[in-house]
């Protein structure tokens, strides 16, 4: 009944699957978990092939890395069962009825999404501190938050689909770069008319990245925005309503012309990159690195 998917590329997931295997075990149901590494190193290979003689674990080595997008694609049509869950190797369940309160929260015709939390101490490492604030801050928001926000937006950390839907709404294969492939894939079922629902069912987010990182990361995930809203998507309306950053892009370049915050972002953003890989990062420097590099893209 479960095919539970967890996409690899160069991450540990020992304590991750021996979690989801103790829950899986106690189900009254038929499960699948299934391991697909995209390519990552030998050394985490070798410590991740201990799960491939698992009577229920599917272990798989792809011989070339595919992309976020298209290794999720592949898990999922290789899926044998009728519900597929989509869970980040960078996580972990904070709840030991995590895969149970999914499958009492199944509604048809309706994609569930379980939500993000993160440690609420600050991380050791100071060169973090970035991606934990912007975590902690942003991403771990409480499901009647991401609800009355309404639209189409899913995160693919974390989430419920039917296996029927997906082989018909899935991952579009133009994605090849990181960033928002989940963005278009939550639009692809909202204008198909398939309800998103969010519920509290969060994971642990695991892997905070250093803020130079999460920065490169952040900047490769808007190029890809700028592809998906203005090339495949041709300026559709309605995305660029409902998709949060693009929604205030447009609201305040309408009073203050992108041109200025593209000159902003280049005489500054050596001095803004300091203070968001330093001690005390701030979101306001973070938007407006955000909104000033989204600048340059046009």
């Amino acid at each position: 009944m479960l095919s539970i998917n967890i996409p690899v590329y160069n991450i540990e997931i020992g304590d991750l699957v021996l979690a989801i295997l103790v829950q899986a075990e106690k189900l009254d149901c038929k499960y699948e978990i299934r391991i697909y590494d995209d390519g990552s190193d030998g050394v985490v290979k070798v410590k991740n092939r201990k799960f491939s003689g698992h009577s229920n674990i599917i272990y798989y080595e792809l011989k070339e890395n595919l992309g976020r997008a298209a290794i999720r694609n592949k898990m999922g049509f290789d899926s044998i069962f009728k519900y597929l869950l989509f869970i980040d190797a960078d996580s972990k369940p904070i709840s030991e009825n995590y895969l149970e309160n999914y499958l009492q929260n199944i509604k048809p015709n309706c994609v569930l999404c379980g939500g993000t939390w993160y440690q609420q101490t600050k991380p050791a490492e100071a060169d973090k501190l970035l991606r934990w604030v912007y975590g902690t801050k942003r991403e771990a928001v409480s499901a009647e938050i991401r609800n009355s926000n309404k639209g189409f937006i899913i995160t693919s950390n974390n989430f419920l689909i039917e296996k029927e839907i997906f082989s018909k709404f899935h991952f579009r294969g133009n994605i090849k770069m990181y960033g928002h492939e989940d963005t278009l894939l939550g639009y692809d079922l909202f204008k198909n008319g398939i309800k998103i629902l969010h519920i509290d069912n969060r994971l642990e987010h695991t892997g905070l990245e250093a803020g130079r990182v999460f920065l490169e990361k952040t900047r490769i995930a808007l190029k890809n925005l700028y592809f998906i809203s203005n090339e495949l998507l041709d300026g559709d309306g309605q995305f660029l309503d409902q998709v949060y950053f693009l929604n205030k892009f447009v609201k305040i370049t309408r009073i203050i012309p992108a041109l200025i915050f593209r000159v902003f972002y280049r005489a500054t953003r050596f001095l803004m990159e300091k203070n968001l890989t330093g001690k005390r990062p701030q979101l306001f420097f973070f938007d407006l690195y955000k909104i000033g590099y989204y600048s340059t893209l046009k």
